[in-house]
């Protein structure tokens, strides 16, 4: 944790919405089924276009993130920048219902599935942490084939038809989805499921308003929920943090880190006795998104003090992801 008094919070937080309404989405719904995916992407180069220019506030969300990861730029490069990283999230939504939608057909190198799958085979549950980098959906999607339930804890803010509509696109999907408010021990079939052996997938990067931290990352503190944790230290299930991204087209990335057990007494510690264990997940998550800077997806003020230059310099306590070329 940094010291001195906390900075106020952004007024303006992720809401939890899918970008892009209803009628958007059902065109390239529509245009996967009838057409395939690239005819998607092909809609796509003009929706980023779009965003890019007509989308201010998240323009900066984007710049503030890539300036972080890529350093200074000339001014002139920051609209290509921008919009590339506005496709690359496009390139992964589809790719999710392309995939899902039996559409199109992806490879995926596996790395660290063995590290859990030990102790799926035991009969025990385990929680994979991932982040709103690449695909997380994907990646759930691809476990269905180790013969395990697989959960994905999600918060849940679309409008009724919205979700109707992504219902009916991904309804082949090989996994299932548990609704929450925030705060994964709200909901009771999380620890059901880890009771019966099952995969929970939680995303550690967002904090919806329930129980977080501050701690630095990519140079300034952000605030990360500790629900996954205090969901490890009372089931006892162990955590895995996991990351899916995408390498190239066409072809995925799927690798996970060894397991973290979370001591069931720390829960009489109170909250900020988990910081060291969300700042090590930090610092793997900034590992990560330096090496795939184009896919960060969380674009919406993330920080608590968004200046970049305001350098809490952040000292990764993990070793690095496996060194890959940057798609």
């Amino acid at each position: 944790m940094s010291g001195g008094n906390p900075p106020e919070k952004s007024s303006v937080r992720w809401s939890g919405r899918t970008r892009g309404g209803y009628f958007g989405n059902w065109i390239f719904v529509q245009l996967i089924r009838r057409l395939g995916v690239r005819w998607a992407y092909g809609l796509l180069v003009f929706v980023a276009a779009y965003f890019t220019l007509c989308n201010p506030s998240g323009y900066r969300c984007s710049k503030d993130f890539l300036r972080r990861v890529l350093g200074p730029q000339p001014f002139w490069k920051w609209p290509w920048l921008v919009y590339r990283h506005f496709f690359s999230f496009g390139v992964t939504l589809l790719d999710r219902l392309a995939v899902i939608m039996s559409r199109a057909k992806i490879e995926c190198t596996h790395e660290g599935e063995f590290l859990f799958k030990d102790y799926l085979d035991r009969g025990k549950g385990v929680i994979l942490l991932g982040a709103h980098v690449g695909s997380w959906e994907i990646g759930g999607h691809l476990l269905g084939r180790l013969g395990k339930p697989v959960n994905v804890v999600v918060l849940e803010k679309d409008e009724a038809r919205l979700r109707q509509l992504f219902d009916h696109a991904l309804a082949a999907k090989q996994f299932n989805l548990i609704a929450t408010d925030g705060h994964p021990l709200r909901s009771i079939p999380i620890s059901a499921a880890l009771r019966r052996g099952e995969i929970v997938c939680l995303l550690g990067d967002r904090s919806f308003g329930g129980a977080d931290v501050r701690t630095p990352f990519l140079g300034s503190p952000a605030r990360f929920p500790v629900g996954p944790y205090l969901l490890a230290a009372v089931s006892g299930a162990p955590i895995f943090q996991t990351f899916v991204v995408r390498e190239k087209l066409g072809h995925y990335r799927f690798f996970s880190f060894p397991a973290k057990f979370i001591p069931r007494e720390i829960l009489r510690a109170g909250t900020e006795a988990l910081q060291p264990h969300v700042a090590e997940y930090a610092a793997r998550l900034a590992d990560v998104a330096k090496q795939y800077p184009f896919q960060w997806f969380n674009i919406f003020p993330f920080w608590d003090q968004t200046p970049a230059a305001e350098k809490t310099e952040l000292v990764s306590t993990t070793a690095p992801a496996p060194a890959k070329s940057t798609p």
